[in-house]
């Protein structure tokens, strides 16, 4: 599949999970739903390589969101309106979000412990999709910031496949 960027955009992210989300990031749906195939090397079934990319985003997006010194009713609200976004379909539980999301902005006095990777997958996925809509961010800086997301992951030794 020919994967085709809008024009301005300079770096190709570089695995499919990266793609994908970029996709969606963007608001390309079609595109994204043409990449859905291609992740976890296009098997059902989980890999924990790819959602290490998601986790890494949000990590990205939300801090660059929220800023530091930021107060927790923020992460409250920002979760509410996720909720609200999402009207319920698929249920968001409010405090495993929030913790999520603070554990995602490097707060150590959270645990996420008791939460499904599963669940922290579609919470990273939804916040890094919030933060970054409510950011304003450019398609180049979704990218650059996909880019880093990766970076990140294969720093952390995970191995996303990588696009051809």
């Amino acid at each position: 599949m020919r994967f085709r960027f809008r024009a301005g955009f300079s770096a190709l992210p570089r695995t499919h999970v990266g793609r994908w989300l970029w996709a969606g990031l963007t608001g390309q749906r079609e595109l994204r739903e043409r990449l859905r195939p291609a992740l976890n090397g296009g098997r059902d079934g989980w890999n924990d390589d790819e959602p290490a990319v998601v986790q890494a985003a949000c990590e990205l997006a939300v801090r660059q969101y929220f800023r530091p010194g930021y107060d927790v009713r923020q992460v409250t609200a920002f979760v509410a309106e996720l909720r609200d976004a999402l009207a319920g379909d698929p249920p968001v539980d409010q405090l495993a979000a929030e913790a999520v999301i603070r554990s995602a902005l490097g707060e150590t006095d959270v645990t996420v412990d008791g939460i499904s990777p599963g669940a922290k997958y579609l919470i990273h996925s939804w916040a890094v999709t919030l933060a970054t809509a409510r950011s304003g961010l450019s398609e180049s800086a979704i990218g650059q910031l996909i880019a880093e997301a990766e970076n990140i992951a294969f720093e952390q030794g995970w191995h996303p496949p990588l696009a051809d």
